[in-house]
């Protein structure tokens, strides 16, 4: 099915997916029938639509109800529907019994019918369709829009495939020959090219070597990609001879697997905090907020109630600072709630109150109630700020930032100071801080931060840090299971007496690049840096190996010469230690934002789950200055949906 949209270089998946569904489904329903009209959605399209399309968007269009497909619903026989399914049996069988007529049942919607699927429909589910006349006889439209995929920020999606993390890695096989893994990699393959048919991509395929499930998703989409490329005749990609404003893309899929360290370690940064330490239901949290209609006889607020927000690309003020440390979040926060406090219209409510430093909620709500004009902006304010002190409220509560300093030593093989550390003295540390802390999530995650960085415990350590870590059967069997990842939990008698630098044997040379000396953070705090890091900027200055990350098809010599971004990997660097959560000095104060939306872009696909450091250093290093890089994975984790996926092997 050929995308129509013309895309402009740089604008992001999620905008594309919006236009998309926005022209191609719903003015273009719109167009043909001039009343109201009813979406129905079943799960997974629910998903897709939600993402990107608000209720707001879908009522410009003259859609004024989104039903269940799944859910008993009323007639609206004045309303034509509009069916957005993916094309599963158990969709397509409730929509044919939506338009199969009985003496008991009426249709439920006017008699012109939109039909679109996510993805390509199967043969035998269009057989199905076209054996139901009363259906057939009413389509107005009937499309495949080859979205499979949920486009949850402007440069990263993801499948939404929380199960898949078992099948994919269950068995420590060499290759992936076991049927349920096969299955996954096979529908992994098809989102993935419904995700480059609406990117206009026919990206260069590159894995990671050593993986069985990177090697097998790579066959796979090769595959698939060919028979889309050779059904669709008019479909055009970026690079062809008639498109040439940016050259083709290149496909990096690479596995979790190979890197099991960046998911565990506590981040400070405030979308890596909000998703580790509160309640968050895919994009929904739900917050204490002060309502600003009543009030003490003192005229403070004092009732509190919940609310709702979803953290997603609308929330401007989430996209600005979710990617920033916490502690520069909240003195953001803090500035912009005493400007407008300190503003003409709120001089006499600054003037009773408070020449403190710092707001308390019962003031911002104040001031939320006296300045009716920043009712909106205050009201986003004081969210933010509420969840980043809710934040800082547990960080503080568990000591997070005594177990962050060590599992940064432990991470990167250097102590703040620039120190190498004993294995003897981080044993005794580690030992303390577990026998410390109380929650168990955190003792796992140290404990395994220990095993996954050092390849392995020490023999004669291991009984004394497994009793301290006073782990449950479920984190028992999640900490056994990284050796179904090629993780030993104990580790082959050898000499020896420094921390290891490296994570992993198989990934040292990337690994070393990317712990402390190349981490651009300012904070003491922060000083590893994922291996995704070290792996994009090799990729950008196409210095990345194509003995460790082979191509599936030879490249091209013009997409193996310098793209010119070499500039781009220079890092601020640490001079001095900073202690605990102080900045770190650097070399230069200043740091310049702004990708450069130019060029073949870069995708890069993470099997089995990306985190939220991850989805940062992919954004962090685009505005930096490289080129237009897209993250994407089967699902996003955090920590504790990463023990949760351990726990399932």
């Amino acid at each position: 099915m050929r995308s129509s949209v013309q895309n402009k270089p740089g604008e992001g998946i999620r905008p594309i997916v919006m236009n998309r569904i926005q022209t191609e489904v719903l003015q273009s329903c719109s167009s043909k029938f001039p009343g109201y009209m009813v979406l129905i959605v079943d799960e997974a399209s629910t998903r897709i639509i939600s993402s990107c399309v608000g209720m707001y968007k879908l009522m410009e269009s003259r859609v004024n109800l989104v039903e269940d497909l799944t859910k008993k619903r009323a007639p609206y026989r004045q309303s034509a529907p509009i069916y957005f399914l993916s094309p599963t049996h158990d969709s397509v069988d409730r929509l044919i019994e939506d338009w199969t007529p009985s003496k008991k049942k009426k249709p439920l919607y006017a008699d012109t019918i939109f039909l679109y699927f996510t993805k390509t429909l199967p043969d035998d589910l269009l057989q199905k369709i076209k054996a139901c006349k009363p259906l057939v006889k009413r389509l107005k439209a009937f499309n495949e829009v080859n979205i499979d995929f949920i486009a949850n920020e402007i440069r990263a999606f993801h499948f939404d495939m929380e199960s898949s993390f078992a099948p994919l890695y269950r068995k420590n096989h060499t290759t992936t020959t076991n049927e349920e893994a096969e299955a996954i990699c096979k529908s992994i393959a098809s989102k993935l090219v419904t995700l480059c048919a609406q990117l206009n991509e026919y990206p260069h395929i590159r894995y990671r070597s050593s993986s069985p499930v990177a090697s097998s998703l790579a066959t796979h989409f090769h595959q698939k990609l060919t028979e889309y490329i050779g059904s669709n005749e008019t479909w055009w990609y970026h690079g062809d001879s008639e498109h040439t404003e940016r050259g083709r893309a290149t496909l990096l899929l690479l596995s979790r697997a190979d890197d099991c360290l960046s998911p565990l370690l506590h981040e400070f940064t405030y979308q890596a905090m909000v998703y580790d330490l509160l309640d968050v239901d895919r994009e929904k949290i739900t917050y204490r907020a002060e309502m600003a209609g009543s009030v003490d006889p003192e005229g403070n607020a004092v009732d509190v109630m919940d609310k709702d927000a979803l953290l997603n690309d609308d929330d401007e003020l989430w996209v600005e600072l979710r990617g920033k440390h916490i502690a520069d979040v909240i003195q953001i926060l803090s500035g912009r709630i005493r400007e407008i406090v300190n503003s003409s219209t709120g001089v006499a409510l600054s003037a009773k109150g408070s020449k403190a430093k710092a707001l308390s909620l019962t003031q911002m709500s104040n001031a939320l109630r006296a300045l009716p004009e920043y009712r909106e902006v205050m009201s986003k304010l004081t969210q933010h700020m509420n969840m980043a002190h809710r934040c800082m409220d547990i960080f503080n509560s568990e000591n997070l930032i005594d177990l962050s300093e060590l599992e940064q030593t432990l991470a990167t093989g250097k102590t703040d100071e620039g120190k190498d550390p004993r294995v003897a003295d981080m044993v005794e540390q580690v030992e303390s801080a577990l026998g410390e802390a109380g929650n168990i999530l955190a003792r796992f995650r140290l404990l395994a931060i220990f095993i996954v960085s050092q390849d392995g415990l020490r023999p004669e350590d291991e009984e004394r840090l497994m009793d301290a870590a006073r782990l449950d059967p479920f984190h028992r069997k999640a900490l056994q299971n990284f050796e179904i990842l090629g993780i030993p939990i104990v580790k082959a008698a050898e000499g020896g007496n420094r921390i290891s630098k490296s994570l992993r044997k198989t990934a040292m040379k990337l690994i070393s690049k990317g712990n402390s000396d190349n981490s651009d953070s300012q904070y003491a705090s922060s000083r590893f840096a994922c291996e995704l890091k070290s792996i994009l900027l090799e990729l950008q200055e196409n210095k990345l190996s194509l003995d460790d990350f082979p191509s599936v098809l030879p490249m091209p010599v013009q997409s193996l010469e310098s793209s010119g971004y070499s500039s781009m990997a220079k890092s601020v660097r640490s001079t001095t230690g900073g202690s605990r959560f102080s900045r770190r000095s650097t070399t230069d104060s200043s740091t310049e934002s702004g990708a450069k939306l130019f060029g073949a872009r870069q995708i890069v696909f993470m099997a089995g789950g990306a985190c939220y450091s991850e989805l940062r250093t992919a954004r962090d290093l685009m505005e930096a200055g490289g080129p237009e890089t897209m993250l994407g994975c089967t699902h996003l984790i955090s920590p504790g949906q990463f023990v949760k996926d351990l726990a399932s092997l």
